[in-house]
């Protein structure tokens, strides 16, 4: 009998049980993108696991803290005092 290899198998252990993992569709919803602005994310380098050619899994505090990493603003203090 041929075993199934499932998705859960190839992601390490460290990350199955503390980490929500999310595909393309789910993170976009989160963050209200279509799944091709998340599919231009991962050409950028988003962190992701790839299985197999089509399907990608998003461990979502790894993709946020790359988002908050990339897009971020970023206070510049200014020296002059208002008067």
């Amino acid at each position: 009998m041929k075993q199934t290899a499932f998705a859960s198998d190839r992601i390490p252990e460290e990350f199955q049980q503390t980490a929500e993992i999310t595909d393309k569709k789910g993170f976009g919803a989160r963050w209200r993108f279509s799944t091709r602005h998340v599919d231009n994310f991962l050409s950028q380098g988003m962190p992701h696991f790839a299985i197999g050619k089509r399907r990608v899994r998003i461990v979502t505090k790894e993709a946020d803290a790359w988002m908050r990493e990339k897009f971020a603003t970023r206070r510049i203090a200014c020296n002059k005092t208002m008067q």
